[in-house]
């Protein structure tokens, strides 16, 4: 109780200070095209109404669910993976070609989240085979790429939407936790939003008189009725984002009480971010711009739930929806009117190489529409699994050795003054570390075998060694964690013991300053007859100055005749 009263007045210092209500630079806005059909041909009109009145985000509901293991796909199936068994693809021709929207708002630097409707009452959190399917959907959107290495779909993150128990009265709220969870490790850095319940009447029933239960209550009552522990999830996200959707009616009718319910939402995301561990996550609430429930929107009571997302804490506020904004053009006011002119965002860019296995990462023409190049820093996830390689730094290129060759993708960040944050992620390919001069060898007339060594600057000064093998290259073995492409045998283990002597030399050894080294096998004449018609298997294993496995090469064949 003493933490969470400390952290409350930490939320309360918070909203009473005056900082909080300075222009915010996170605006957003929620395009939902299957409610309006087909919005390709309305791209140019979103970009233009962001940039006029402040918007950095475009959320753009991308599927939604619509029953156990099955959806459907509100964008084009611009990549050619989506599953036919997974659901119908816009249906009626309602929905928006992707890669048009990113491409055109990521030229006006406004950044695109992809929205997933993650349940339905026929598909709830605890229905495992639906939250494997959702994850299938998630991994349709994240590993589609062109053959520039660009993704198909460059969202910069995505936001999950129903991600709670639809209509049940058997909410468990750890198997929310676990799909968020589960979302988190499949995208890794990129980013992680969700939209969280507020139930005004969980936080201001049952009489609506603005004298709010405390955040232990609203956190429980949440978390039982449908699912959502704020506090529990916001170590998994990077956005929260409270649907405060407040509007004239029966429940608030004053200019206060529509500010004060948002602000309490914004104030308790706040201390779930804080007693959670991550206090600068961002929480920015979903303001009610659109008719329903009874109630009516207007100017003001936009103006009431902007001011209450900044006045208790929030980083920023989302506009839902974009086409009753454009059909009310008096609601764009108040919402321009909080926020920082321009798209405040920065626009990652990023150039990779690998011919080897050093990965570079050039991020040098990342952009930032009001900030010079030269305040932003950067860092690479060469993963891609959530675990950057570098610290940040300023504009610069970045390189990291590859374990192994093949396919591999990686997500650059860029971060600017204040503190926005951006992504990109690439496909590239790291070459093969091991080259051989000859692919044929005669066991007759001899030769002398070349094996050339490179793994690029980032593995110099470790020892390597080349191994040998005439029992194949499956199913290999492991070597700290590395699968190395090689049956060992009897010559393996011949070459670990001669790997620099009579017949090899440079086996073994340290790569120099490039990362490079050659190893010889000198092949007499006639002594070897006896191999013909064998396939000889070479690889190349790594070590760093820890001893620890660095590297791993692909399985190089020479045939003997």
């Amino acid at each position: 109780m003493l933490r969470i009263a400390a952290a409350a007045a930490l939320v309360g210092a918070l909203a009473t200070d005056g900082v909080t209500q300075a222009p915010s630079s996170d605006v957003s806005v929620g395009v939902f095209p299957f409610l309006v059909g087909d919005m390709t041909s309305r791209i140019p009109e979103v970009v233009t109404n962001c940039q006029q009145h402040g918007v950095d985000t475009v959320y753009v509901s991308v599927f939604r669910a619509t029953g156990s293991q099955t959806g459907t796909l509100w964008v084009t199936d611009s990549s050619g993976g989506w599953n036919a068994s997974w659901g119908s693809v816009r249906p009626g021709g309602a929905g928006v070609d992707l890669p048009q929207l990113t491409a055109a708002c990521h030229a006006a630097s406004i950044r695109v989240v992809g929205v997933i409707r993650c349940f339905d009452a026929s598909a709830q959190p605890s229905d495992l085979a639906h939250r494997s399917y959702l994850l299938d959907v998630v991994d349709y959107f994240c590993d589609a790429w062109q053959p520039s290495g660009a993704p198909v779909y460059d969202l910069d993150g995505f936001a999950l939407d129903y991600v709670r128990y639809v209509g049940s009265a058997g909410a468990v709220a750890q198997h929310v936790t676990d799909f968020v969870s589960d979302v988190r490790a499949r995208i890794g850095a990129l980013s992680l939003h969700a939209y969280l319940v507020a139930s005004r009447y969980t936080f201001d029933g049952p009489v609506y008189d603005g004298v709010f239960q405390g955040y232990g209550a609203v956190r429980a009552a949440l978390a039982a009725q449908y699912g959502q522990d704020w506090q529990a999830l916001a170590p998994l996200l990077d956005a929260l984002i409270p649907m405060a959707y407040s509007a004239d009616g029966s429940i608030y009718s004053s200019y206060a009480g529509h500010r004060d319910y948002v602000a309490k939402t914004a104030e308790y995301a706040r201390l779930a971010c804080i007693l959670a561990g991550v206090p600068n996550r961002r929480v920015c609430p979903a303001v009610k711009t659109y008719a329903g429930g009874g109630e009516t929107t207007t100017a003001s009571t936009v103006d009431a739930s902007v001011h209450g997302a900044l006045l208790g804490g929030g980083d920023g506020y989302q506009a839902f929806r974009y086409d009753t904004m454009v059909q009310t053009p008096a609601w764009w006011g108040p919402v321009a009117a909080h926020a920082a002119p321009g798209c405040n965002w920065p626009r990652p860019a990023a150039q990779v190489g690998s011919p080897a296995l050093t990965a570079t990462v050039d991020p040098s023409t990342s952009t930032d529409p009001d900030q010079a190049s030269a305040t932003l820093s950067c860092r690479v996830d060469f993963g891609d699994d959530g675990q950057f390689d570098t610290p940040w730094a300023p504009l610069g290129a970045m390189s990291a050795l590859m374990p192994a060759p093949g396919p591999r993708s990686c997500l650059l960040q860029v971060q600017d003054a204040d503190g926005h944050t951006s992504s990109t992620r690439r496909r590239f390919s790291a070459g093969d570390p091991l080259a051989l001069s000859h692919v044929i060898v005669s066991t007759a007339l001899g030769a002398t075998l070349q094996l050339s060594v490179d793994a690029g600057a980032a593995a110099a000064g470790h020892d390597y060694l080349l191994l040998g093998s005439f029992s194949g290259y499956a199913p290999g073995f492991s070597l700290g964690g590395l699968h190395v492409p090689l049956n060992l045998d009897s010559l393996s283990f011949w070459l670990l013991q001669n790997s620099n002597g009579g017949l090899m030399s440079g086996g073994a050894g340290t790569l120099d300053g490039q990362g490079r080294a050659l190893g010889v096998l000198q092949w007499p004449a006639q002594t070897l007859s006896f191999l013909a018609g064998l396939p000889l298997f070479w690889t190349v294993v790594a070590q760093d100055g820890l001893g620890q496995p660095s590297f791993v090469g692909g399985a190089q064949v020479v045939l003997l005749f």
